[in-house]
């Protein structure tokens, strides 16, 4: 939660504050934006997912106190996160991506003490969560988290959490030694620092040196208005 529910939570005031790009809601209609390169996703995604081997095994900082559990757990989410993608996403391979990094995100908080099948529903879970969510807050909310922030890390990481508390339970073949209503509690408390340290932040941000481009440099693309490079270089048509 201190990681993903506040990184994903602390996003939706900036969010709020920076308000939707152009052309993406146009006289109250949704006009979604394609995704402009699904091999990098895809990539993007995989690399994430052999990284988080890394961060959530290698989190115990001594080779003395790795934990095969925690290394078999966060498969098990990925593979939860996919399915749940394939499912609820109807094939969509953003939404499959996707679950596969939302199933880690909410496997993070209890990797060290549930049981691989209860990771498994957990993954499964923060997939379906993932994706109604991201559905509701861009056409419902008019949020526009090009990334879904708020639904992969913010939401997942407050259910991972959560479900650290019900799915480490010895009667749930988990590990104990952890409380459902601290981890509610714990939640409640991440989502309440989160959102107001965001809108101090970035309020300050706002009124001081801005958040947006123009509208000419965000025409342009910020590639171009900020890096002085185009995204593609190589589709540039040259004479």
């Amino acid at each position: 939660m201190v990681v993903h529910g506040l990184g994903g939570w602390i996003a939706l005031p900036a969010l709020l504050l920076l308000g939707p790009r152009m052309g993406r809601y146009v006289k109250g209609k949704s006009r979604p934006i394609p995704v402009s390169n699904i091999p990098y996703l895809a990539l993007g995604s995989w690399i994430l997912i052999i990284g988080w081997f890394g961060f959530n095994v290698m989190s115990s900082q001594k080779f003395t106190d790795i934990s095969g559990l925690v290394a078999v757990n966060s498969l098990m989410a990925t593979a939860g996160g996919i399915l749940g993608g394939l499912i609820f996403g109807k094939n969509d391979p953003g939404f499959i991506h996707n679950g596969a990094l939302a199933g880690l995100v909410a496997i993070c908080a209890g990797s060290d003490i549930v049981n691989p099948v209860g990771a498994l529903l957990i993954g499964l879970i923060a997939a379906f969560i993932f994706i109604k969510a991201f559905i509701w807050e861009q056409e419902n909310l008019r949020i526009d988290d090009v990334l879904g922030v708020v639904p992969l890390h913010g939401l997942n990481g407050i259910w991972g959490g959560i479900a650290a508390g019900i799915f480490g339970q010895k009667f749930l073949w988990g590990l104990g030694g952890v409380s459902i209503l601290s981890q509610i509690f714990g939640a409640l408390l991440t989502v309440i620092y989160a959102i107001l340290s965001g809108f101090i932040l970035y309020g300050i941000l706002k009124v001081t040196v801005g958040l947006r481009l123009s509208e000419e440099e965000e025409f342009q693309g910020a590639d171009l208005s900020i890096h002085r490079v185009r995204a593609y270089p190589e589709e540039e048509v040259r004479f």
